[in-house]
């Protein structure tokens, strides 16, 4: 499989896997049956989707990293990633008066309904969202332009894919998570520190 197709197919399967909400709608599944299905499919879609990652082998900003080194920028990662989350979320409010987050608030309620969800919240999403935004978009987008404009527009469209009230907080994750893994040259890594703070911010919530 050449490289183009294989990014091909992970983008499909992402969207694919976008799509699998509204078909158990038009389906008319609702409740803990609706959650199972989006929770199974999640996971295989992140399962197949490391798998082309693999099948791929590493792009231009990949490298073959240690253990110590990967464990190192995780912790990098999420501090930085939740101390910029917290610092751009409070000036969005009080510049533009957002409202606290739609999305973590609707995904807190489905956990605490659905505890299982917490696979595709925590885990399963993290690690698509970061192949997708940094892997896919991103990395294949700084030849054609440069490293900041493909940052930029990367993190555009991780911020917009989640329709929430605070965008300018998704948009500096996204550059965030781009720093990350163009520094650790490894897009496990960026996924490790996103799937962390993921699991802070939602624990924080409940708390």
């Amino acid at each position: 499989m050449s490289y183009q197709k294989n990014q091909f197919f992970t983008l499909l399967t992402y969207i694919v896997l976008l799509s699998l909400g509204t078909i158990l709608s038009l389906l008319k599944i609702t409740g803990s049956p609706y959650f199972i299905a989006l929770t199974i499919g999640s996971i295989v879609a992140a399962g197949l989707m490391i798998y082309l990652v693999k099948l791929s082998g590493p792009n231009d900003l990949e490298e073959k990293t240690t253990l110590n080194h990967d464990l190192q920028w995780i912790i990098v990662g999420t501090v930085g990633a939740i101390a910029l989350q917290y610092l751009i979320g409070f000036a969005d409010q009080l510049i533009f008066h957002s409202t606290s987050s739609a999305n973590t608030m609707s995904l807190l309620l489905m956990v605490k309904a659905y505890p299982y969800y917490f696979i595709y919240v925590m885990i399963a999403a993290p690690i698509m969202e970061e192949i997708i935004f940094r892997r896919v978009f991103f990395a294949n987008l700084v030849k054609p332009t440069n490293i900041y404009i493909a940052a930029i527009i990367s993190a555009f469209l991780f911020a917009f894919m989640h329709q929430d009230t605070r965008f300018l907080v998704y948009v500096a994750m996204g550059l965030w998570f781009s720093f990350i893994y163009t520094k650790s040259e490894n897009i496990y890594v960026s996924a490790g520190s996103h799937i962390v703070m993921n699991a802070f911010v939602l624990t924080m919530a409940i708390m």
